[in-house]
């Protein structure tokens, strides 16, 4: 009876313990509402040792979540992170605050209205945050102070009603379910929701911002008092500025897409900046809309960018040392406005199908010289491609309208042509550009798509006219 006892007794101990170790080795727990408790997730982050790699196991977690050591976690399956609440006091859903930190593959929903904190702080240096998506109330990410960063893959999306650009409510164009949950949460926190920005940089340097997309933001990419960064084919639409910098040197624009924002690129108080073969088109349902904007920035290239079809392609004002060569503006209503600017130079760049080719006030030391102005009637005497007959960017019509903004309605009217062209004839002030380019040359890829297009197309027309006129003379014989 005793040998019986004791070994029901170490039966029970054995199954006690084997309990114990099957519920420490449980990943999470779920509540009620179908997500995983936020400890169980931040319980193995701070479990996990400095370098660990670490697999987010699929499903709904609330946070927030805190990264405050260098490790790896990688999403397993469908991973969103959630924080349910309005409250704009609560804490960003993750926060990242160490060096030579991984994260992937997670999604990001944000309810918090009008919060300081973006969806996602990054504080440290040396991190890789890619394939993530965002939905967010607010911003989306934040850098602070956060240097050689990689944010590579990351969609964010904007769940705020859509809003003029001085934060009035106009037409909705979010989603349904985002526009009851704008209500909602307006009406707990009794003020109206607020757009943040895409993604937003300040006193953060050197980070590599590559392939991300961003919709329906209040600023796209937005850099402040930020240095050496690097923006490279990311795409922003329906959002203020696509692009904005403030106070910026040494950064990098290269091959971004902005399109139907108030301005697809807004440079301001920038300094050696460098935009390079970017597509800005269709900002032009906002009367301050421009395709690229440059104010009070000096010793920067704009080079080789595609500009159509927005209310204005390029405008300056108060900058100067810009370099601006080689860029296509197209199909705009002004392809180009500049503005009480100095020492700036113009070449190569080509004005295609604007309502109006280009204006200038307040500029005259700017350099234009080898452009393609489509409406110049030009004369080569010479043969070297450049017209002998000048371009002229006539101030009267810009310097007229903006003393009396009303005259904008007699734009092209014949009085006004007329006067345009007196004003001309009698005083130095309009900018001209002295050796205009006669046609457009192809480069070597262009010539080499399009000679075998044209060659085929000749010989089809060739050859259909040769079987006409043999048939109709065989027919009359």
């Amino acid at each position: 009876m005793q040998r019986g006892w004791k070994q029901w007794s170490i039966y029970f101990r054995l199954s006690i313990g084997a309990f114990l170790i099957l519920f420490q080795l449980l990943p999470v727990r779920v509540s009620a509402t179908g997500f995983i408790e936020q400890d169980a997730l931040q319980k193995q982050i701070d479990q996990a040792l400095p370098g660990s790699f670490l697999t987010i196991p699929e499903g709904m977690y609330t946070g927030p979540i805190r990264i405050a050591k260098p490790i790896t976690l990688v999403a397993q399956g469908s991973v969103i992170i959630s924080n349910p609440s309005p409250d704009p006091k609560d804490e960003p859903v993750v926060v990242i605050s160490s060096d030579h930190v991984t994260l992937q593959g997670i999604a990001i929903s944000d309810k918090r209205v009008n919060s300081a904190e973006a969806s996602l702080v990054l504080k440290g240096s040396h991190n890789i945050i890619e394939q993530v998506h965002i939905e967010t109330m607010g911003t989306g990410i934040q850098l602070r102070e956060a240097t050689n960063n990689t944010l590579h893959n990351i969609s964010v999306t904007g769940k705020v009603k859509e809003q003029s650009i001085y934060g009035g409510a106009v037409h909705d164009h979010a989603s349904h379910g985002a526009s009851s949950a704008n209500k909602v949460a307006a009406s707990a926190q009794n003020v109206p929701a607020r757009k943040g920005n895409g993604i937003d940089l300040f006193q953060s340097h050197q980070n590599r911002i590559v392939a991300n997309k961003i919709t329906n933001v209040f600023d796209g990419i937005y850099l402040e008092n930020s240095n050496g960064n690097q923006i490279v084919q990311n795409k922003v639409e329906t959002s203020r500025y696509g692009y904005h910098f403030m106070g910026t040197a040494k950064t990098l624009l290269q091959e971004n897409t902005g399109s139907e924002n108030v301005t697809g690129a807004m440079l301001m108080e920038t300094t050696q900046a460098t935009v390079l073969n970017n597509q800005f088109f269709k900002q032009k349902n906002n009367p301050s809309a421009q395709g690229i904007l440059l104010y009070a920035v000096t010793d920067s290239q704009i080079k080789s960018n595609s500009i159509e079809g927005n209310r204005v392609g390029l405008y300056l004002e108060n900058s100067t040392g810009i370099d601006i060569r080689d860029n296509r503006l197209k199909l705009n209503f002004i392809g180009m406005q500049v503005k009480a600017s100095s020492a700036n130079t113009f070449t190569e760049n080509l004005f295609i199908s604007n309502v109006i080719q280009a204006q200038a006030q307040d500029s005259t030391t700017d350099s234009f010289r080898g452009n393609y102005w489509d409406n110049l009637q030009t004369l080569d005497t010479n043969g070297d491609g450049r017209s002998e007959l000048p371009y002229e960017m006539n101030p009267f019509y810009l310097a007229l309208t903006d003393a009396v903004p009303p005259y904008q309605l007699f734009f092209q009217a014949p009085g006004f042509v007329f006067l345009e062209n007196l004003f001309s004839s009698v005083t130095n002030a309009v900018i001209r550009d002295e050796s205009p380019l006669v046609a457009i040359s192809m480069n070597a890829k262009d010539q080499a798509s399009g000679t075998p297009w044209a060659t085929g197309i000749l010989g089809l027309l060739l050859l259909a006219g040769s079987t006409t006129i043999m048939y109709k003379g065989g027919k009359r014989q």
